[in-house]
C-alpha cells in the first residue's frame, strides 16, 4: 500500500476525529497529501499536529458544513491549497432535533436541518471539486452513509432519510462521471465505537452490568444494543480500510457501489 498515492491529494471532511481521522491516517500512510476539516479549532489541530509528527504532508480547513454555502466556503478554501484528486464527504450526522427524535416528533425544520448537512452539504462539495478530477482524468469521490439505510427505525427518520439520499445521489453521481476516470461509491457504517459511542457505551455499562473491562462491556452491548452478527462494535478503522480500497488506484473498476461495513447488522 505504501506509496501507492503518491501525488494525489485528499480532502476528507469531518476528519478531525473518528471515521474520518482514521481514513486520513491510511491515505496518508499511502502516500496522499491530506486535507483535514473539522468545526473544533483544538481537535482539529491536534489531529494536524499528530499527522505533521508523523511525517505527514498535511493542511486543514475548519468551519461549520452545514449548508450550501458554508460548503462552497469550505471547498473553496479546500481548493485554494491544491488540486484535490480524492474527497471523502464524511461530514454530518444526526444533528437536528437532539438526534433522538421519535417519527412524529421531527418536525419539517429537522428534516430540512439533516438534509441541507448530509445531503446538500456533501452535494456542493462534489459539485466544487469533482469538475478538477474530470479533467485531470482521474478521482475518487467517497461518501460516508450510514447502516441505518438498511435498518427501519422510528427514531431520527430525518437522519435515516438523509443518507439514504446519499446512495441515489452516488448512483447518480457515478452515471454522470460515465468513462471520465472518476469514480463514485458510498460507504455505510454500522455502529462504530468512535469517542462518542464508546463514552456512552461506558457510560450505561454499570447499571447494565455489561461487566468491568471494556472487552466483557463491548462483547455485552454489542449483544444487548447492538445486535449484529460480529460480536463487536466497529473500528473506525474498519471503515477507513474500505475507503483506502476505493481510492486505491487499483479500485477503477468499482463505481455506483454500497458498501455496507455494520458487521452484518442489517441481515442480523
Amino acid at each position: 500500500m505504501s506509496g501507492v498515492l503518491t501525488g494525489r491529494r485528499a480532502f476528507i471532511t469531518g476528519s478531525s476525529s473518528g471515521i474520518g481521522a482514521a481514513s486520513a491516517r491510511l491515505l496518508a500512510a499511502a502516500g496522499a497529501s491530506i486535507i483535514l476539516h473539522g468545526r473544533n479549532a483544538g481537535k482539529l489541530a491536534a489531529t494536524e499536529q499528530e499527522f505533521r509528527a508523523a511525517g505527514f504532508d498535511v493542511a486543514s480547513v475548519i468551519g461549520a458544513l452545514d449548508d450550501a454555502d458554508a460548503a462552497r466556503d469550505i471547498a473553496g478554501r479546500a481548493l485554494a491549497i491544491g488540486p484535490i484528486d480524492i474527497l471523502v464527504n464524511n461530514a454530518g450526522g444526526a444533528v437536528a432535533g437532539g438526534g433522538s427524535a421519535e417519527w412524529f416528533e421531527a418536525k419539517p425544520e429537522d428534516w430540512l436541518i439533516s438534509y441541507r448537512a448530509n445531503v446538500i452539504s456533501a452535494v456542493t462539495v462534489t459539485q466544487a471539486i469533482a469538475p478538477g478530477m474530470i479533467k485531470r482524468k482521474w478521482g475518487r469521490v467517497i461518501q460516508i452513509a450510514s447502516a441505518i439505510v438498511d435498518n427501519p427505525i422510528s427514531t431520527i427518520p430525518d437522519y435515516k432519510s438523509a443518507k439514504t439520499g446519499l446512495l441515489a445521489f452516488t448512483t447518480s453521481l457515478a452515471v454522470a462521471l460515465r468513462g471520465t476516470g472518476v469514480t463514485a461509491n458510498v460507504i455505510s457504517p454500522g455502529f462504530i465505537a468512535t469517542e462518542g459511542l464508546r463514552a456512552w457505551v461506558d457510560g450505561e455499562a454499570p447499571a447494565k452490568g455489561w461487566g468491568a473491562t471494556w472487552d466483557e462491556i463491548e462483547h455485552n452491548a454489542a449483544r444487548e444494543v447492538f445486535p449484529a452478527l460480529v460480536p463487536r462494535l466497529g473500528r473506525p478503522l474498519d471503515i477507513a480500510r474500505t475507503v483506502m480500497f476505493q481510492a486505491d488506484p487499483a479500485g477503477d473498476f468499482v463505481t455506483g457501489a454500497h458498501f455496507r461495513i455494520d458487521g452484518g447488522l442489517a441481515i442480523a
